[in-house]
Order: C-alpha cells, then sequence, then structure tokens
C-alpha cells in the first residue's frame, strides 16, 4: 500500500508544481523577438523577461488570461498557460520549468550588454 501512495505521489508532485508557481526563480531581463501559437492563431511578440517558471511577453494583441500556449524562439519551444494580461504585456507560466541552462541560454542570446 505504502508503494502506491509513493508511486501516485511522485506521478503528481502537487509540492514541486507549487514550488514551480512560486516566484523564487530568478528573472532575466531580456529582449527577444519570439512567436507563440495558440487556439487564437500564430503570433509574434518580444520575450521581456524570462525565468525557470515562465516568462512575460508583449504582443498586441495579447492573447487572453487563461489562454495556452506554445512560446516560440528559434530551437526554443515551450508550452504554458497565459496568467495575466495588463496592456499588451502578458505573463507565461511554463508547463514544465525550465533548466537554468535552458535560461542561460536564452539570456546569452539577447546579448551581452543585459547580462552585465
Amino acid at each position: 500500500m505504502g508503494i502506491e501512495s509513493h508511486d501516485m505521489a511522485d506521478t503528481a508532485l502537487p509540492h514541486d508544481v507549487k514550488a514551480a508557481d512560486s516566484r523564487r526563480h530568478g528573472r532575466h531581463r531580456i529582449m527577444l523577438s519570439a512567436s507563440f501559437y495558440s487556439i487564437h492563431g500564430e503570433s509574434s511578440g518580444v520575450l521581456l523577461d524570462i525565468s525557470c517558471g515562465g516568462a512575460m511577453l508583449s504582443a498586441s494583441p495579447p492573447p487572453p488570461s487563461g489562454c495556452r500556449l506554445v512560446v516560440e524562439r528559434q530551437n526554443f519551444e515551450v508550452p504554458g498557460v497565459v496568467r495575466w494580461v495588463e496592456g499588451n504585456r502578458f505573463g507565461v507560466q511554463f508547463d514544465q520549468p525550465l533548466t537554468d541552462e535552458a535560461v542561460t541560454v536564452l539570456v546569452s542570446k539577447s546579448g551581452q550588454q543585459s547580462a552585465h
């Protein structure tokens, strides 16, 4: 019985999900063009900041809050959900947190000037 409970807990990972939802991930200000795809179609915008747990983008018009989408930038593609919209800016929570390495690669592509 105990093994079944552990297997179910490992699958659900509620504590890990809550940790990913928190804003403990360091944010990095960037400015990179990106595309995103949803049931509303394909749009382009600008990645304004990114962390392991999510990103802030700007687009006109922005997708609605609650919209599921995929953010794409060259070889980077990550699914998520829009958590808030303010003007043309919106926040996306990634379905799965990114690795620190993936964030570092994106930040380095935004230019050395924003890293220092």
